[in-house]
Formats: C-alpha cells, sequence, structure tokens
C-alpha cells in the first residue's frame, strides 16, 4: 500500500498539471475555508446589516480590482514563460493596474451617492476614502501577482502567500469592532498589504525581480491585443459575482446580501476545482499548445473526481454549514447555497472550455459567451429580485450559467 500511494504521489509531483491544479485548489481552498471562519466570527461580532454592507464593500473593493488589471493577468500567463524581459513585463504590468486602481476607485468615490448610495459614509470620512483607494490599489496588485507565479509554474508561493493573508484576516474583526461593517472592510484590506509584502519578496529572492515602477511601451504593444480581449472576457465573466452583493443591497436591503454572500462564499469551495484545474490547464497549454488535447482530458478527469462528490455534498448537509452564521443564514441561504452548488457542473464546462478557447486565441468568443452570462444573470436578478427576493437569483443564476455552458460547449467542439 505503501508504495502505491508513493508511486501516485510522485506521478502527481512530477506532472506540473496535476501538481500546480493541486497547490492552486489549496491555495484558493484555503482562502474558502479560513474566509468561512472570518465570516463566522463576523456574523458573531456584528449585525446581518453591517455582513450585508462589509460584504458590499469588499466586493465593490474587488470589482474595481477586476476593471483596474486589464486582463494583464493572463498576458502575463501567455507571454511571460518565454520572454526574455520579465521584469519589464511585470514591472510594467504592476505600473498600468496601480494607475488605473487609483483612477477608478477615485471615479468610484466621487460618484458613490448614485453607485451605492448606502455606501457614503467612507466618501464622507477622508481617511475612510484614503484607504480605501489604498486597499484597491493592493488588492489588484495581489491578484496579477497571483498570474506570475501561475506563469512560473510556481504556485506553491501562491499557497503560502494566501495563507499568510487568510490567517492575518482572521486577527483583525474585533480590534476594529468599533469601527462596524468598515472594520470588517479594514479587516481584509491589512490582510492584503501583508500579503502583498511577502509577494514581493518572494519575487525579489527567488526570480531576481527588482521592482522598478516603469511604463514600458514594447510590452504593452506585445501584450495588448491578447490582454485586452482577456480584460473584456474577465470583466463580462466575473460581473455577475462581483455586481450581485451590489445589486442585492440595493434592492432588497443589506441583510440578503449577507445571507447571499455566505451562501456563494461556501459554494466557492466548489467552483475552486474547476478554476484552479483550469488555470493550470492554461499555463500547461501556453507552453506546449500541441499537447492541449491530453491537458484537457487530465483536466476534466481530475476535475470529475473531485466536483461530482463536494456537490452532493454540499446539496445534502449545506444548511449544517450554514447554521455556523446562525438560524437566518441557513433557513434563508440554504436553498440558495444548492443551486450554486449543482451550477458547479456548468461552471466547470465553462472554465475548460474558457481556457481552450484562450490558447487557440479565440478571445471574441469568449467576450460574447460571457457577456451573456452577465447579462441574464443580471438583468434576471434585477427584475425577479424585488418579487421572488432571493429565489429570483436562483433562477437567473441557473438559467445564466446552464445557457452560456451550452453554448461554450458548441463553440469549443468547432475550435478543438
Amino acid at each position: 500500500m505503501k508504495k502505491i500511494i508513493s508511486k501516485f504521489y510522485n506521478y502527481l509531483a512530477n506532472d506540473s498539471l496535476y501538481r500546480n491544479s493541486i497547490f492552486l485548489m489549496l491555495s484558493t481552498g484555503v482562502m474558502a475555508v479560513f474566509g468561512f471562519f472570518f465570516w463566522i466570527i463576523n456574523a458573531r461580532l456584528y449585525s446581518a446589516d453591517q455582513v450585508g454592507i462589509g460584504a458590499t464593500l469588499i466586493s465593490v473593493m474587488t470589482l474595481i480590482s477586476s476593471f483596474s488589471i486589464l486582463g494583464l493577468g493572463n498576458g502575463l500567463i501567455r507571454y511571460l514563460p518565454t520572454s526574455k524581459r520579465k521584469n519589464k513585463k511585470i514591472n510594467t504590468s504592476f505600473t498600468l493596474v496601480a494607475l488605473m486602481s487609483i483612477l477608478i476607485s477615485v471615479i468610484y468615490l466621487l460618484f458613490l451617492k448614485n453607485f451605492s448610495p448606502i455606501l457614503l459614509f467612507v466618501r464622507e470620512n477622508i481617511i475612510f476614502s484614503l484607504l480605501f483607494i489604498l486597499f484597491v490599489v493592493i488588492s489588484s496588485l495581489s491578484i496579477i501577482s497571483e498570474n506570475i507565479f501561475i506563469a512560473y509554474r510556481s504556485s506553491q508561493f501562491m499557497l503560502i502567500k494566501n495563507t499568510i493573508f487568510s490567517i492575518v484576516k482572521l486577527i483583525f474583526p474585533l480590534l476594529l469592532l468599533s469601527l462596524g461593517a468598515y472594520g470588517i472592510f479594514m479587516s481584509v484590506g491589512i490582510a492584503s498589504i501583508v500579503a502583498f509584502l511577502f509577494v514581493l519578496a518572494i519575487l525579489t529572492l527567488r526570480f531576481n525581480y527588482l521592482l522598478k515602477p516603469i511604463i514600458d511601451v514594447s510590452v504593452i504593444k506585445k501584450m495588448v491585443k491578447f490582454s485586452l480581449g482577456n480584460y473584456a472576457a474577465e470583466l463580462m465573466g466575473g460581473l455577475p459575482n462581483l455586481a450581485l452583493p451590489i445589486l442585492i443591497t440595493n434592492l432588497i436591503g443589506a441583510k440578503f446580501s449577507a445571507y447571499y454572500y455566505m451562501a456563494v462564499m461556501i459554494a466557492g469551495l466548489l467552483y475552486v476545482i474547476p478554476m484552479a484545474t483550469s488555470q493550470s490547464l492554461f499555463a500547461e497549454g501556453s507552453y506546449n499548445e500541441k499537447e492541449l488535447r491530453l491537458h484537457v482530458k487530465k483536466a476534466t478527469t481530475i476535475i470529475a473526481l473531485i466536483l461530482i462528490p463536494a456537490i452532493i455534498i454540499i446539496v445534502f448537509l449545506g444548511k449544517y454549514i450554514l447554521l455556523a452564521f446562525g438560524k437566518d443564514y441557513s433557513s434563508e441561504g440554504f436553498r440558495l447555497l444548492q443551486v450554486f452548488a449543482m451550477s458547479g457542473v456548468f461552471i466547470a464546462a465553462k472554465n475548460v472550455c474558457g481556457i481552450v478557447l484562450k490558447v487557440k486565441n479565440k478571445i471574441k468568443e469568449i467576450v460574447f459567451v460571457d457577456m451573456i452570462t452577465a447579462l441574464s444573470i443580471l438583468g434576471l436578478s434585477y427584475f425577479l429580485m424585488p418579487i421572488y427576493f432571493l429565489k429570483g437569483i436562483e433562477i437567473a443564476w441557473v438559467v445564466g450559467h446552464a445557457l452560456s455552458a451550452g453554448i461554450f460547449l458548441i463553440v469549443t467542439k468547432k475550435s478543438f
């Protein structure tokens, strides 16, 4: 038995797709598990309204970061492995992302009354405003730094970075209790700063990186077409997850945003599986496109073996998991969690198909399908929520992801 386990371990360790997939799963899984405890702490310390506002602020930060990274993360995965000017590509990406983060954050704060009136307290306090901008910048840089580790096929550092972030994040909710909902947001922001300092240390010591704010035009020209296409695709693909808490808070109240946030956070444990494996698949396809078909089969196998049992567990035991946050979270969010869990099959299909199209440079197709997903989910949610509350999101979620998964499969079959 020992020999079989050892042989299996060596097989996984020597296969870069499996190895990096596992590290990516562990990395995001650590964040999800610690995030689970983070929100349990917050649910016990803060009111449902405060948790909802805190979750909305975090979603806003992540949404602005998604707008700010300009698709450069995918550009780094695609071009960094074979580049002779790695530092210039990284520094140009960091500089552009930081500047864009500041610009969008300032615009958001200026028009906060129009975007989300319930968050106006942030703009009314100059310290809160400045910290908001800083946290958005660090969040954006932190996201793109993960793509650098994926490009280097060194996802173990991403695991360490996210573990540091997750542990540090647990320390502050109690210490910042007097700040209310902003204390929840600050806990995440401070943890992001600590984790990003670790990233800079690793890049410097391990990969001969030298931080230098520059914008190299030749780097932009090389990456711009691929990156901007992926930028549009990522914005469309991630928009429902990021915009829904804001939409819920504005339409039916902050406490429902809290119920939604906990359900989608637990479901995120499932989505880690196809997302991490697909990212690893992208890195492998970028290194050697000729073996893409083989890597797709391997990726699909590992996703199915882990995802299907995980979905069954969440569907039947999810209400007990939600009880950790409180009775209201379980009664209000369980059915929503079940829908999110079962939709993992559609999301897995979309992730794998999307990576195949990325490697084949079929970016327009990805943008088109992701646009259908975003419009379906957000459009249906907007019209159904005032009538059916969270049940409206259930309908919108299934329709949007099922429709886009079907289209993705058809498009990928023609391109593969």
